[in-house]
């Protein structure tokens, strides 16, 4: 699953974030996103990061942390408690 999320996250979602018309069909600048952004952006675990980042769809989020050119290691750390699920 790290794997993976590390994969979608630089090789999809980093590669779709630099076209202009990608970020617009995300919608990277309307408030709910913002709101995701502001969340995942944080250092270390936190009860959101962790619940977007665990609870959420892997494909979707992935890209979406991609897109919005978020830290892969944090991302990453926000993953881990996957393991214990």
């Amino acid at each position: 699953k790290l794997c993976a999320c590390a994969v979608q996250q630089k090789c999809i979602g980093q590669l779709l974030g630099t076209r202009l018309w990608v970020r617009q069909q995300v919608g990277v600048h309307k408030v709910a996103v913002r709101c995701i952004e502001s969340i995942m952006s944080k250092r270390g675990w936190t009860i959101g990061k962790v619940a977007i980042l665990c609870g959420g769809p892997d494909w979707p989020v992935s890209v979406l942390a991609g897109v919005l050119g978020l830290s892969l290691l944090q991302c990453e750390i926000g993953t881990i408690p996957i393991i214990f699920f």
